[in-house]
């Protein structure tokens, strides 16, 4: 009976009790013009490309081989013993730092290279040299490593512990420092960027640290104070600082599997690792839906018209059929309005559009939705006013 009624909405105007304002309403609708396009018969370069699954984040593609705890490292302190069996012998262990190089000076014997070895095997190697080199006969040597040399590695962006983090200079890359980031968010994206600490500030950095000397145990490793680090005097107010130049920065994308611009993963001390955000893709919903408001798009996943109605709590009017989508495209001067009907998208796969972001729906009103609000609104009055008369 609705229907019918709805269908010959010229007899509208001779019921008697309906209101003016409906028939003003009803009558400025049918005036409407039609839109541009049909949401089934929508050109292929109007629709929407389905997404592509296969941008993943694949961490263990910038997994790296990590360097054992026990293995001597540049810039190390270890500490080493050269014993030659005497009884008056006085065994006095001397500290020293390993040099970029991977050597340590050795009192009487001399420079000895020991990076990228174990402790035990650097032991053999001292002593060895040392009968070599004519300074001992059979001397027993023991090296210990006193402190591991570490990067101060900045972690940002889309990690769940950003911050500064001391990963072992051994072992210092790309993954590791996201681990001790404790991983990355759910907003990540695929891209990362490294920002690499100027060659002048690393330079700086080792002289500190190739300007400690050998020294004994009298003195502890934690209290050797080097000369770099004492503070410089101020510089007078009319000289200038020389310029830097800005730190190179490169990017990667995990979903390539590659770097863009380089093919290193290792990391140095200082360097700024970011971790950048997905960006947020939007649709906007409005009309008759129960909570309007905009919609995100899930990542790597499509959303078609009957999801973003869903997302925006269904159809608030039960006969909501018309559908009104304004779409931006690229390339084309103006946006494209789209017509879909939501009985047919629950039918049709083509009438259930594919959403783009930046897409604007509406469910709009129509003659058949404004008669059944004003008919409930109708009914709801009725019901209240027969209740209260009732408690009179």
């Amino acid at each position: 009976m609705l229907q019918m009624f709805t269908h010959r909405i010229g007899r509208i105007a001779n019921l008697p009790g309906l209101p003016l304002a409906v028939l003003l309403a009803i009558s400025m609708m049918s005036g409407c013009k039609s839109v541009h396009y049909r949401a089934d018969r929508l050109p292929v370069e109007f629709r929407k490309a389905a997404s592509k699954h296969g941008k993943q984040i694949d961490l263990a593609q910038i997994a790296q081989f990590g360097i054992s705890e026990s293995v001597i490292s540049p810039r190390d302190l270890i500490e080493v013993t050269v014993a030659t069996g005497y009884a008056e012998e006085n065994v006095r262990p001397v500290i020293t730092r390993v040099s970029d190089e991977g050597n340590v000076d050795i009192p009487v014997i001399g420079t000895v290279p020991v990076a990228g070895i174990e402790a035990f095997d650097a032991s053999k190697n001292i002593a060895q040299l040392g009968v070599e080199r004519g300074m001992y006969l059979n001397p027993h040597v023991t090296v210990a490593i006193k402190e591991k040399s570490v990067n101060r590695v900045t972690v940002l962006g889309a990690v769940k512990e950003p911050g500064v983090h001391k990963l072992p200079r051994g072992g210092c890359d790309l993954m590791s420092a996201l681990a001790a980031s404790g991983g990355l968010t759910e907003d990540a994206d695929t891209i990362i960027e490294i920002v690499r600490q100027p060659s002048d500030v690393l330079s700086a950095q080792q002289s500190q640290d190739q300007s400690s000397t050998t020294t004994t145990p009298d003195k502890r490793a934690s209290e050797i104070q080097l000369a770099a680090y004492q503070g410089l005097p101020d510089a007078p107010p009319s000289q200038q600082l020389p310029q830097r130049p800005a730190p190179p920065l490169i990017r990667i994308d995990l979903s390539r599997g590659q770097f863009i611009g380089n093919d290193d993963y290792r990391l140095n001390d200082r360097d700024v690792v970011r971790v950048v955000r997905r960006e947020q893709k939007m649709v906007y919903v409005s009309g008759l839906v129960a909570r309007p408001g905009q919609v995100e798009l899930p990542y790597e996943r499509d959303i078609h018209l009957l999801d973003a109605i869903a997302l925006s709590g269904g159809l608030r009017s039960p006969v909501a059929d018309k559908v009104i989508i304004i779409r931006r495209v690229e390339n084309h001067p103006e946006p494209i309005t789209i017509q879909a009907s939501y009985k047919k998208a629950k039918k049709k796969g083509l009438a259930n559009i594919r959403l783009a972001a930046g897409d604007t729906i509406t469910v709009e009103q129509t003659a058949e939705t404004v008669v059944v609000d004003v008919f409930t609104r109708l009914i709801r009055f009725s019901v209240g006013v027969a209740g209260r008369a009732n408690l009179f």
